[in-house]
């Protein structure tokens, strides 16, 4: 099971205890749902898992139970469900209109699970998640935008504004910063997906810092071979052309280790050094054994 398939089965077994969450889970359900008359609705819900719960809410908030039919379309099955209730129809219309005030619509201030129930219903019906080891990407699709005022709303009353995409069949908000995705489960009411959804991304946090650690010794590590190389290249150069015994004692002490010990780090180079020179002193010779070969490769290279 994915981690979005067991974090919508927590949420669809969450128990509803008050009627106002449960009319707050229906509105949830229903925001992107489709007016086929004045009423009679379709509500299309992508996810099985969600259907049960939905059916249920659906006949207790408004007497009748919905006619449920099982589609496909584009490769995927989908689940309509069909309800005729005039409540139903006007709550639609209140949900998808221009200027949808889902606070006061719904009542949610005089309730905070009505917050949880009608997040929990929007998220199960068309709601999706990556798999947290991956990425964080928290979305929800809104067939032709319907609902979508409603939707942006809500979320940014509660604190989490969401960024708008536009889909080839509607729209979607979503998230992608790891802490609101987080915030917004626990805003849903999950209890232990929310666990393992940090526990992941502390996992991959701390694989990810490994892993530039590892990057950041590797390029350090290719960066001095590169540096050894041009080192001992210059030294080479100045023994060829019989410039090194002119060079003052402490430099050619410098090429003369560097040359015998071509592997070493600059931390050991340094302790081979009689006393020991500081780091910033051995830099300093190495880099004058470059400069001297270089001002005579220049030179030559003019003649």
């Amino acid at each position: 099971m994915s981690f979005a398939e067991a974090l919508r089965e927590e949420l669809a077994s969450l128990p509803i205890k008050k009627n106002c969450c449960r009319r707050a889970l229906c509105a949830g359900f229903l925001l992107a749902a489709e007016r086929k008359s004045a009423h009679t609705l379709t509500l299309r819900c992508r996810f099985e898992v969600a259907v049960p719960l939905i059916t249920e809410a659906l006949e207790k908030v408004f007497v009748k139970a919905p006619l449920v039919h099982e589609t496909a379309s584009h490769g995927h099955r989908y689940t309509d469900l069909t309800v005729e209730s005039p409540a139903c129809a006007r709550l639609v219309g209140q949900l998808q209109g221009d200027a949808a005030d889902t606070e006061e619509l719904l009542k949610l201030s005089r309730c905070e699970s009505c917050r949880s129930a009608f997040l929990r219903g929007a998220f199960l019906c068309m709601g999706s998640v990556t798999d947290p080891q991956k990425s964080s990407h928290l979305e929800f699709l809104l067939p032709n935008g319907r609902g979508e005022v409603a939707l942006t709303s809500f979320l940014t009353d509660a604190g989490y504004p969401p960024r708008r995409i536009a889909r080839a069949s509607g729209c979607g908000l979503y998230y992608k910063d790891s802490t609101s995705v987080g915030d917004l489960f626990t805003l849903m009411g999950s209890v232990h997906m929310i666990f393992d959804y940090y526990n992941t991304r502390i996992e991959r946090d701390i694989r990810n810092n490994e892993n530039r650690a590892t990057n950041c010794v590797a390029r350090n590590i290719e960066k001095s071979i590169s540096a050894a190389a041009r080192q001992m290249e210059a030294i080479g150069i100045l023994m060829d052309c019989g410039r090194l015994d002119g060079l003052e004692e402490s430099l050619r002490t410098t090429a003369l280790l560097r040359y015998r010990n071509p592997d070493a780090t600059l931390d050991e180079l340094k302790e081979l050094h009689v006393p020991p020179i500081s780091k910033s002193g051995l830099n300093h010779r190495l880099q004058r054994l470059l400069d001297v070969a270089r001002e005579y490769e220049e030179k030559h290279s003019e003649k």
